[in-house]
């Protein structure tokens, strides 16, 4: 299965880093972008105008929706830019690549995107509500020593102090902390939703399922994606449901901890079927 990584900078200095890094381990460089607000990748996709801040914030947000589809989090790297900062992202990387590709990125100290979140919105900001946050659709945080850790001297104190540059002479937003700084997410070809008849499949059950009980779709949705994406992954070819079931049910509860596998193991199930049957 294709991941998409996703890290935030404060520094484009750092992020051009991590990219090198990235390129002399044999990614592809070409998979390999960096976004802000007066990169080429976002300006290009539109004829916008610098000194209209609407029309860029809405370029923005068109084009991390194009990448991560539907997810949550394109609220965030999409706010990330429009405050100054660097959005790096890697598209394809295997399976056997993902974890070497994320150990990379962190050498460089990538923010934390939910603690910045939380803290933006303390702020007023209300781009992405809080309530997608416990919902992340088929994204992976890492675990393991903090991010500092590995970036060069001097560095890290710069990017904080950077940080509270960029946030508008308010205090300064938290530090960043071991395990949610760089993401993955399936690449959007393997999600439902790319599919106009996997997505409305996925609706249909919903509707005869859950929304009787009060449940939104956007609630269910992460379910039927992470099932459908680990059908297709070859970590689980092959296997049963019975088989993969105490593994899926663990990396849920890591990436989902306000969500109970118990709650939602059946829209799983009815995803992954959907590939395998």
């Amino acid at each position: 299965m294709a991941h998409t990584l996703a890290a935030v900078f404060v520094l484009r200095d750092m992020a051009e880093r991590a990219r090198h890094d990235l390129i002399t381990a044999g990614f592809p460089s070409a998979n390999i972008r960096l976004h802000d607000a007066g990169g080429d990748d976002i300006s290009a996709a539109e004829n916008i105008h610098r000194d209209d801040s609407d029309n860029l914030l809405d370029n923005i947000k068109h084009f991390f929706t194009d990448l991560f589809g539907s997810h949550a989090d394109r609220h965030i790297y999409a706010e990330a830019v429009r405050r100054g900062h660097v959005v790096l992202t890697l598209e394809g990387a295997s399976d056997a690549d993902i974890q070497r590709a994320t150990d990379l990125v962190e050498r460089y100290a990538p923010l934390d995107i939910d603690a910045h979140a939380e803290h933006w919105r303390a702020g007023g900001w209300q781009g992405a509500p809080t309530s997608d946050s416990a919902m992340r659709q088929g994204a992976s945080m890492q675990s393991g020593a903090p991010s500092q850790q590995g970036t060069p001297a001097g560095n890290v104190n710069a990017a904080a102090s950077t940080s509270q540059q960029f946030a508008g002479g308010m205090a300064a937003p938290p530090p960043s902390s071991a395990g949610a700084n760089v993401r993955r997410y399936p690449g959007a070809d393997n999600l439902p939703g790319t599919s106009y008849d996997d997505e409305q499949y996925y609706r249909n059950h919903w509707s005869s399922q859950y929304a009787s009980s009060g449940g939104r779709f956007d609630d269910y949705d992460p379910a039927y994606r992470y099932g459908h994406s680990m059908a297709g992954s070859d970590s689980y070819r092959g296997q049963s449901w019975e088989q993969v079931e105490p593994e899926l049910r663990s990396n849920w509860e890591h990436t989902y901890p306000q969500s109970a596998w118990d709650d939602f193991k059946a829209a799983v199930r009815h995803g992954w079927e959907r590939v395998t049957s």
